[in-house]
């Protein structure tokens, strides 16, 4: 068990710390080192805690404890940081991202409504422009086209009147001029209807561009607020981006006490409840295989100072027992060497007699 919770707490803090780091090879060092150190920890503090031989300094304790606690709150402050990217409104992203294609899809719906509807007013007004051009031309044939054939049907009818061989008098060109102005009258009223209806025309259209551009411009001011607003919300109290099973407990809490907790909360809540358990799951199964080994090191201690002693008391006798033969040995030789000596010595002195009995007298 307690290898496990160190093995989950390790990759926790790789993780963690890859992301910081930027280096996944260097986390899995730091956290392994960092994990290792907080399990050496424990055992070491049992043992030193344990022991009656030694004295256990304050400051080395306080130390331990203090270096203990860090580690806890580094496991604390890993575990919550991995949870609240998990269930903290975990689909924030994706749901922005939906936001921010359903605003843009809703803009391109509106400009091309715009567009439609800007083509459509367009469309009627040149209509109501073409009916009153029409109307306003009508106006202007009955006020000229009548007076113009009478003016003909009376000059023709004047051609018929010859005085002395010639049938333009006076009256003809009377009748003649009048016509003459009177189509110059329609054709100047024509060409300035022609100017204004064109005039009439250019003024519409800069109107209707105009307000095409200002309800565009609209258009996109609209969606540029959405869209910045949308890449700036939170989202927070949005059930979209909630976590199901996160979300789904606040509910039952908000039912049982009548106040719910935001996620924030229960993801702060749960993060160091995950953690202190998995820490104190570490501290029970080192603190208690650190108790349940204690005897067998103190017995395999003793054991070992047990024959560490009849080593050296053996090691002593065979020392003296080497160091007796080593001095009878020494005897022996002594001994054989004055034995020697004597018999050569005697031996010497047999030979000188020997030498004085058999040499001749001179």
């Amino acid at each position: 068990m307690g290898l496990t919770l160190f093995g989950v707490t390790a990759v926790l803090e790789a993780l963690v710390l890859d992301a910081y780091l930027g280096n996944a090879l260097l986390a899995v060092f730091v956290a392994s080192g960092l994990e290792a150190s907080k399990v050496l920890a424990v055992v070491l503090y049992r043992v030193l805690r344990g022991q009656t031989e030694v004295p256990y300094p304050r400051s080395v304790r306080w130390m331990t404890v203090s270096f203990r606690t860090m580690l806890l709150v580094l496991s604390g402050v890993c575990s919550l940081m991995f949870l609240a990217q998990h269930l903290d409104r975990p689909r924030l992203e994706a749901v922005r991202a939906a936001d921010l294609a359903a605003a843009q899809a809703q803009y391109e719906e509106d400009q091309t409504s715009a567009q439609k509807a800007y083509v459509q007013r367009r469309e009627q007004t040149f209509a109501r422009l073409s009916e009153q051009e029409h109307r306003e031309r009508d106006m202007l044939a009955e006020r000229y086209l009548p007076a113009i054939k009478a003016l003909e049907a009376k000059l023709d009818a004047e051609m018929n009147n010859v005085v002395g061989g010639e049938f333009q008098g006076k009256r003809y060109r009377a009748l003649e001029s009048r016509l003459q102005h009177e189509k110059d009258a329609y054709a100047r009223a024509s060409t300035n209807l022609d100017q204004t209806a064109a005039e009439r025309q250019a003024e519409v259209i800069e109107r209707l561009e105009q307000e095409r551009r200002s309800e565009l411009a609209r258009l996109a001011q609209n969606y540029q607020t959405r869209t910045t607003f949308i890449r700036n919300d939170s989202y927070i109290g949005d059930a979209r981006v909630e976590h199901p099973m996160a979300l789904a407990f606040v509910n039952v809490l908000g039912a049982v006490f009548h106040r719910q907790p935001s996620t924030l909360q229960f993801v702060l809540v749960f993060s160091l409840f995950l953690s202190v358990t998995m820490e104190l799951g570490i501290w029970v199964a080192f603190e208690h295989l650190t108790l349940a080994r204690l005897p067998v090191f103190a017995a395999e201690h003793r054991a070992e100072l047990y024959v560490g002693s009849k080593a050296a008391e053996t090691d002593s006798e065979l020392r003296g027992f080497a160091l007796e033969e080593a001095l009878a040995q020494e005897k022996v030789r002594r001994k054989r060497r004055s034995i020697q000596e004597v018999l050569r010595e005697h031996l010497d002195d047999k030979l000188a007699s020997d030498d004085g009995q058999h040499s001749p007298v001179i």
